[in-house]
């Protein structure tokens, strides 16, 4: 079960904005970590010169709305996505930040007609691992004293539910002991443990910031991690796995019975926030 969310996919995913921003809510809500990872990012840096921003895999403009009052009053941000459907969404979050918004839909690849040297700031949360091979450009694109900010999961994200779904398929004879699921080969490709040496080699100058976090849910309150595992289903489950439904039946009752057994179910949500600067010199597109 080597396969890996395409476009298509992420566009099922994410279309519902309204249902990805309850996600989000329900995330905070049973966080140990109260602390907004986002404005723990911007600590502490000085970004008040910064005109030209921009934000990949914006969706809803959660990073964008952090910014307010950091940036230059004049700034622009540009926010890119394949998703359409968040477009008012970005662009309400840039409004609230004070800033100038522009939004696109076509998709990250964009970047790749970008000039060198063209942003102040460029900003990306929980999206690079969608797309790794474009840290090149991202700091081609990036100027001489900009700074690049992601945020990304850590391989043990999610792993109690990792352990759960694996457990069910090799029940069921679906996977084998040294299988990964959707979820694990995603956070692969941009994690906290690899991360910092895929930047290192196109910046100079990379920080690192652990954010240490646990989702706790109680017994009684677990039907909003059934929730959350239903919007996430398709990073547990390859696509031909969606359509069983006996198998996402017995994933549920695996959570609730682990629930009962420990009154509670608790999930890693570790992440690490990067901080790049001092791009290796840009190389024009041909």
């Amino acid at each position: 079960m080597a396969e890996v969310l395409d476009k298509k996919m992420i566009r099922q995913i994410f279309r519902d904005a309204h249902r990805h921003q309850r996600i989000g809510e329900i995330i905070r809500r049973f966080s140990s970590n109260k602390d907004d990872i986002r404005q723990k990012a911007l600590d502490e840096i000085d970004l008040s010169s910064c005109r030209n921003v921009l934000e990949l895999g914006c969706a809803f403009g959660a990073f964008t709305e952090a910014l307010k009052g950091k940036l230059h009053p004049q700034a622009k941000i540009t926010g890119l996505d394949i998703l359409p459907e968040y477009e008012p969404f970005f662009l309400e979050a840039c409004r609230r930040a004070g800033y100038e918004g522009v939004f696109s839909a076509g998709g990250v690849e964009q970047i790749y007609v970008y000039p060198a040297r063209s942003f102040d700031l460029i900003i990306c949360s929980y999206a690079l691992y969608f797309f790794p091979d474009i840290i090149a450009d991202i700091a081609r694109i990036l100027k001489t004293e900009g700074i690049f900010i992601t945020i990304t999961h850590s391989e043990c994200d999610m792993r109690e539910l990792v352990e759960i779904t694996k457990n069910v398929l090799e029940k069921n004879k679906l996977l084998t002991t040294d299988q990964t699921l959707p979820i694990e080969n995603i956070v692969g490709k941009f994690s906290s443990q690899n991360g910092g040496e895929m930047l290192a080699e196109h910046f100079a100058d990379v920080r690192s910031v652990d954010f240490k976090n646990t989702l706790i849910f109680p017994q009684h309150e677990i039907d909003y991690l059934l929730e959350y595992f239903h919007f996430k289903k398709s990073f547990f489950l390859t696509e031909k796995l969606l359509d069983k439904q006996d198998i996402i039946e017995q994933i549920l009752r695996e959570i609730k019975n682990s629930a009962r057994e420990h009154n509670w179910v608790s999930m890693c949500k570790d992440d690490t926030i990067f901080i790049a600067a001092q791009p290796h010199a840009a190389k024009e597109k041909p």
